[in-house]
């Protein structure tokens, strides 16, 4: 059935648009979410896409030409239908006596934003016809960036270059060195944060990460920023899936973090330089700051896979720095100067940094003072004020605390084979508790876990992974205590397998390997590749 589309609401006061760009011929065939053409404000560009698949029938527009707000601009259909020039003046006419609906009959795409100093320049009508084919918003981008349109592979149709092919673009090139831009925010954006940050934190998470990006910042694809929420600094770099819970405040003058960071709800952060690893996570109303946060001296630097919990405080006013794989019990103190009486009447005072290694844990309301170490590995029990350096694998505990003994034993080859099958009867056992009907079968040293869920997912476990064809499964997991490197190259495409030994994964996955990769990790074996995290399912 023939429809006729008009120019969408686009929220500006002009009364009047520019096509510039026809993606689609007349007659020509498309999908939903294809980009039809490219219509432009004085100071916006606009993708419309397609809201669902049919076929071009007549342009009435043509490329260059201007059209009111709601005026027609083409008429689409099913495939293979046939519109005649009586059929068209009929369906104009019949159009012309019925209300503009405000969004028209395509899905919009705003491409650039024009509030709060983003600002979009016109692109002259000639440079959106050259090639290589990019939407406004792509090749405003990446003039901005300095990047050769040329180089970058678009992913829409026809291979149109889109903005988040240039971002993508971006981020390796600047990782690699190829790209100049290294976050530094624009003066007067920086200074507009600063002052204004209550009201841009009210704005959309896209229309913050947006304007971030339109002044210098570096964020990567999946930035999110809750209600309230917002950074302010003057150079900010954060890597993919960047998350920031509701009510959030950050304020430093250098912020930059790796992939899959997060901090949940009311966080108040505030140091005068932030690095934050790959997949640090930060829980609900952590406060990071007090005395000195802006000091010159004042950095946190926080390595990655780690954990802080809720209502902990970090006091960075010297380098606080945390190791890879470190966490931090909710409650937990960590201070980087004293306060008190006068060092002039003999009281102590001190102004030290605190250095925590890898894979440490700090228990729940424990305290740090000032210059202490925690070796790696090293363990501070709940409760306990640490005053004095600690070693490598040593757990304390206590006011003040004290050496109690090593941190973890030595487990013979037979007490870690026990330990492993115990995991996956555990994990069978809570998938049950959760109403999941999962079957429990020993085979000489294999283990065999089964899940009848739309098909069988199965979970075999031995000391060496279990090699040979298998099943035809949904699920294809095999689990091995050790794996030698040649036995790990010659694992099947089609089989998820987990090395407990060594920590890894590799394979196609699905919901049962994500629970079990979840039941793991709550149990400290985590495994490489880190960047992950569980998105919800069976457990």
């Amino acid at each position: 059935m023939s429809q006729v589309m008009k120019v969408p609401y686009l929220g500006t006061a002009e009364d009047e648009v520019t096509v510039s760009r026809w993606h689609v011929e007349e007659g020509g065939r498309f999908k939903k979410g294809d980009c039809l053409l490219v219509l432009e404000t004085l100071k916006a560009s606009f993708e419309v896409e397609a809201e669902g698949d049919g076929q071009l029938l007549r342009r009435i527009v043509a490329e260059g030409h201007r059209a009111k707000m709601h005026a027609p601009l083409a008429v689409w259909g099913d495939f293979g239908e046939k519109l005649s020039d009586a059929q068209l003046a009929k369906l104009l006419e019949e159009d012309s006596g019925t209300e503009a609906e405000a969004s028209g009959s395509m899905l919009v795409e705003e491409m650039e934003l024009d509030e709060l100093g983003l600002c979009v320049e016109e692109q002259p009508k000639a440079e959106a016809k050259k090639d290589p084919a990019a939407a406004p918003a792509a090749r405003k981008r990446a003039k901005e960036l300095g990047i050769d349109l040329g180089e970058v592979t678009g992913s829409g149709p026809n291979g149109l270059v889109r903005l988040p092919d240039v971002e993508r673009y971006a981020k390796e090139a600047s990782a690699s060195g190829r790209l100049g831009g290294n976050g530094e925010l624009e003066p007067e954006f920086a200074r507009y944060l600063r002052e204004e940050g209550e009201a841009f934190g009210a704005l959309s998470s896209e229309f913050k990460v947006a304007l971030y990006r339109k002044h210098g910042a570096l964020l990567g694809d999946g930035a999110w920023m809750g209600k309230g929420s917002f950074i302010v600094a003057d150079r900010l770099v954060v890597g993919e899936d960047f998350y920031l819970g509701d009510k959030v405040r950050i304020e430093a003058i250098d912020f930059e973090c790796g992939p899959m960071c997060a901090f949940q709800e009311g966080g108040r952060v505030r140091a005068r330089e932030i690095r934050l690893g790959a997949n640090a996570f930060f829980a609900a109303e952590v406060e990071i700051g007090g005395g000195g946060a802006m000091d010159p001296e004042a950095k946190l630097h926080v390595g990655s896979h780690g954990f802080v919990g809720e209502h902990v405080h970090f006091n960075p006013c010297r380098l606080l720095e945390i190791g890879d794989e470190v966490v931090v019990s909710r409650g937990a103190t960590l201070m980087t100067h004293s306060f008190g009486a006068s060092v002039l009447e003999g009281y102590p005072n001190r102004f030290a940094g605190i250095k925590i290694g890898d894979g440490c844990q700090i228990g729940i309301s424990a305290v740090l003072f000032p210059g202490v170490e925690m070796g790696a590995g090293s363990i501070l029990l709940s409760g306990s004020s640490l005053v004095t350096s600690m070693p490598a694998g040593r757990l304390w505990g206590g006011v003040p605390a004290k050496d109690l003994k090593a941190a973890q034993r030595v487990l013979r080859e037979d007490e870690r084979q026990d330990i492993g099958r115990e995991l996956l009867r555990e994990f069978a056992r809570q998938m049950v508790l959760r109403g999941h009907g999962m079957e429990a079968d020993a085979q000489g040293d294999e283990l065999r876990l089964t899940l009848r869920r739309e098909g069988r997912h199965v979970i075999r476990y031995d000391k060496q992974l279990p090699l040979g064809e298998g099943d035809l499964v949904v699920e294809d997991i095999r689990v091995g205590l050790k794996l030698a490197e040649d036995v790990w190259d010659k694992i099947p495409i089609e089989v998820t397998a987990i090395d407990l030994g060594g920590k890894r994964i590799r394979g196609p996955g699905g919901p049962l390997t994500d629970a079990f990769r979840e039941f793991l990790r709550k149990r400290g074996v985590r495994l490489k590749p880190r960047t992950w995290s569980y998105r919800g399912g069976l457990l």
